[in-house]
């Protein structure tokens, strides 16, 4: 996917733990999923060996950057604050938490305790000005493996 430089593109991982099934789980994201609108989601049932319980939701939210209501504009910086701020708090984290990288043009928040705050489970958010966090560089990632072990 191709974004706008004036796209903040962020990662929202999510976990439930408490809940049993996946309708339960739908259930309660279907507030953030319908307010966020993400252009992609994806959900899961937790693996069983793995470290998380319950269900995982990712989803690839897309942002306008706020304008600065002084000057119009504002530095990249002060904008992706903005934002991140406004998210943090409608996923119930604390943006306080939310550290930046060096150019102020991306960052990480991380719930402290993951076990409250957020009523969706968020837990990491990944926020990058115009591109997906996770996959910077855009277009499709090319694996030179055939796969041949995995059939």
């Amino acid at each position: 996917m191709h974004f706008s430089s004036d796209d903040l593109v962020c990662r929202i991982a999510c976990n439930l733990e408490q809940v049993h099934t996946a309708d339960e789980a739908m259930r309660a994201w279907l507030p953030l999923v319908s307010g966020l609108q993400p252009v992609s989601a994806a959900f899961e049932a937790a693996p069983p060996d793995g470290l998380r319980r319950g269900y995982l939701a990712d989803l690839l939210v897309v942002l306008p950057f706020p304008e600065d209501g002084a000057t119009g504009a504002g530095s990249t910086r002060s904008r992706l604050l903005a934002a991140v701020d406004a998210l943090a708090v409608r996923l119930g984290l604390d943006p306080a938490d939310f550290e930046a990288d060096e150019d102020g043009v991306g960052g990480t928040l991380k719930a402290k305790d993951e076990k409250d705050g957020s009523p969706y489970g968020a837990y990491l958010v990944l926020a990058l000005t115009g591109a997906d966090p996770l996959n910077p560089d855009g277009g499709e990632k090319d694996y030179e493996d055939t796969g041949e072990d995995l059939l």
